[in-house]
């Protein structure tokens, strides 16, 4: 599926999908989950479903309310647009808004309680709103009598890059002929005596890069985060392959989370925060069994029967279903087939979505 956030119409409508369109939904699904256009019950509801479309019409309105998630590409460098005034590289207002949307919405009522546009009790109300909006349009209804508007988020754009392949390449050609008719009547050059290196005289360095997907990497993260903040409890955490990104409870306000991305250290993400219920359960990481969770990462591709797969990410949060600390770990094949277990912190599986032909 060329475009996975269309919704197929006239003949794709009744065309009936593949294995790889599923597993395509799929994963923008996953996408979306992880970046809060979807809740909990939404995602699983969703991907039950697309594990059992027969057409491109079904899967088509599985994503058609919601924005290409990041890791299908990011939207190139413009001037920002404000959030409420519609424009043609736009989300129409039924598409469904991120965490960042709604964390960049607050931000603007924060201002402009700041700055006199709003009254305590409308800020009060307009911020609730915010944290329970679904679309792109409920957010922008919040902020159009403001003077300021959050940037609005811009669609995707596809670049053809064949073309710039055949740009690039003709201009190294153009420079190589240069400098080939400019250097050609020079002399060559002396030549150089390198002395020898001896290779073998120092050890290698090997520097310890664990990926975070993995026991070895989340004991890493867990150590440098007890080194930054001082304790392991976070409101979540999830590791992926290359980085993490974790929330943790702030200090000043527990209905709130510091969000932070993981590199090999942690930098405060983009928007900055994000809303909690504080009656939601921490996770202490502490209280990982570390030698569970290794057992379970060894056998877990094998349990969940996903062909050629891999562990994509890990989310430890607390569970939807029985509200307590849980870990969630997906799998994932380059062919998009997929499955996911959830356990709780001592390894004990609390529920099994294997894959299924």
């Amino acid at each position: 599926m060329a475009d996975s956030g269309r919704s197929a119409r006239g003949p794709e409508s009744v065309t009936r999908a593949r294995d790889i369109d599923r597993a395509q939904v799929s994963s923008v699904l996953d996408a979306a989950y992880a970046e809060g256009q979807l809740s909990a019950h939404e995602y699983h509801d969703r991907v039950r479903r697309a594990a059992s479309a027969r057409t491109l019409g079904d899967l088509g309105g599985l994503t058609a309310d919601l924005q290409s998630p990041a890791v299908f590409g990011a939207p190139p460098a413009v001037a920002p647009k404000r959030l409420g005034r519609r424009h043609f590289d736009e989300y129409p207002a039924r598409t469904r808004a991120r965490t960042a949307d709604r964390a960049a919405t607050r931000e603007v009522l924060d201002a402009a309680r700041a700055d006199g546009q709003l009254d305590a009790s409308e800020h009060r109300a307009a911020v609730k709103l915010a944290d329970g909006a679904r679309t792109l349009g409920e957010l922008a209804t919040l902020v159009t009598e403001l003077q300021q508007r959050p940037a609005a988020p811009t669609k995707p754009r596809t670049r053809d890059l064949s073309r710039i392949a055949t740009v690039l390449a003709a201009a190294v050609v153009a420079v190589a002929c240069f400098v080939w008719t400019v250097r050609a009547d020079e002399p060559p050059p002396p030549p150089v005596e390198v002395a020898a290196i001896d290779y073998d005289a120092a050890p290698p360095l090997v520097l310890p890069t664990p990926s975070p997907a993995t026991l070895a990497g989340f004991l890493k993260v867990r150590d440098d985060y007890l080194a930054k903040f001082g304790d392991t409890v976070v409101a979540e955490l999830v590791l992926h392959d290359t980085h993490a990104s974790v929330q943790r409870i702030s200090a000043a306000n527990p209905a709130r989370t510091d969000d932070y991305t993981y590199r090999g250290g942690f930098v405060r993400s983009p928007g900055g925060y994000s809303t909690r219920q504080r009656d939601e359960a921490p996770v202490d990481l502490s209280q990982v069994d570390a030698d569970a969770l290794g057992a379970v990462l060894a056998t877990v591709v094998t349990d969940l029967a996903v062909p050629d797969g891999q562990v994509s990410h890990l989310r430890f949060d607390a569970d939807s279903r029985t509200e307590q600390p849980a870990i969630m770990i997906f799998v994932r094949s380059e062919a998009g087939h997929s499955g996911h277990l959830t356990i709780t912190l001592t390894g004990d599986i609390v529920r099994s979505s294997p894959y299924t032909e």
